[in-house]
């Protein structure tokens, strides 16, 4: 099913996806064939060929790998291997999508902002209770890749640029991370959903600030660690990004941080989210059936005996 709709957390103008294909030089005619035989080849994978996907999922992903066919191939199969070695990441967002009651960022700020900044996506994260015991860092990868699933579907730029407010962060919500866990996620984020990392903002970071920001790199590809960028306060995100593009927490003109929380869990529960995010269950693969190299769940994770906060 190809959606031309706008989704209302992800708004987008014909104009910029006409730029943003010139930008990269994919007329629509390629693009269709590069889509058709790129379907053509997931239906011949016997591991792959029962899970949905879609022309839009694969479009977007030929946007970030520049176009070519064989990157947006193994995109596509770490997409679905990742995600089945993860299904406590990704199948519990049941009770996100069922229960209206619940509140899934009760402990944290989670928005993608609605203007794209230079056809890239502005979205924030912080954490607002600092009581570490209220923290679970499962439940914001889960989230992340949800939301996830539906830019994958909807959304529509070049890129993406992070800001990670580190404010209310202590050595306790740290100790509270799964290193198998995150690695698993890492992987489905960098590896699966792939989406261009322009930068990342850390804002508000003290000395232990930076300890933190340590601890991540341990997780992330080495081009994404030199996109890293620390600012001791909010203000210094000022030099990057124009006031206009940033939430009013921020001195800037978009909606605030609890607005959008109040947006985004309203539009999770109408149909065209919901209903979305739960056939998205279904995009696992049957590592039994894969052809050839059979896939180790210890390749995902490794070994984390030398893992360093320092």
């Amino acid at each position: 099913m190809h959606l031309k709709d706008q989704h209302p957390l992800y708004p987008c103008s014909e104009s910029d996806k006409q730029e943003i294909r010139r930008e990269l030089g994919m007329k629509e005619s390629i693009l269709q064939e590069d889509i058709d035989a790129i379907l053509d080849w997931f239906n011949k994978q016997a591991h792959l060929v029962h899970a949905p996907i879609d022309r839009d999922h694969i479009e977007k992903l030929l946007i970030s790998t520049n176009g070519s066919r064989e990157k947006t191939k193994r995109r596509i199969d770490n997409f679905y291997k990742y995600r089945s070695q993860a299904p406590e990441l990704v199948l519990s967002r049941r009770e996100v999508l069922t229960n209206p009651l619940y509140n899934g960022w009760s402990f944290y700020h989670q928005a993608a902002m609605f203007e794209l900044y230079e056809k890239k996506r502005l979205s924030i994260f912080k954490i607002t209770d600092p009581d570490p015991s209220k923290f679970d860092a499962d439940v914001i990868f889960r989230n992340t890749i949800m939301l996830g699933d539906l830019r994958l579907k909807f959304d529509y730029m070049l890129g993406e640029i992070w800001i990670m407010d580190l404010e209310n962060v202590s050595f306790g919500h740290i100790l509270r991370v799964n290193p198998t866990t995150i690695q698993k996620f890492m992987n489905i984020i960098q590896d699966g959903v792939g989406f261009k990392m322009f930068e990342i903002h850390f804002i508000n970071v003290s000395s232990f600030g930076q300890h933190v920001v340590n601890f991540l790199k341990q997780f992330v590809k080495p081009k994404i660690m030199e996109r890293f960028v620390c600012h001791e306060n909010s203000e210094n995100l000022h030099k990057y990004i124009p006031k206009k593009y940033l939430p009013k927490d921020y001195g800037g003109e978009q909606p605030s941080l609890n607005d959008m929380k109040a947006i985004l869990r309203k539009e999770l529960l109408k149909d065209l989210s919901k209903n979305y995010l739960l056939e998205c269950c279904q995009q696992l693969s049957d590592e039994s059936k894969r052809m050839g190299t059979k896939y180790q769940e210890e390749h995902l994770v490794g070994s984390f005996k030398k893992l360093e906060f320092d």
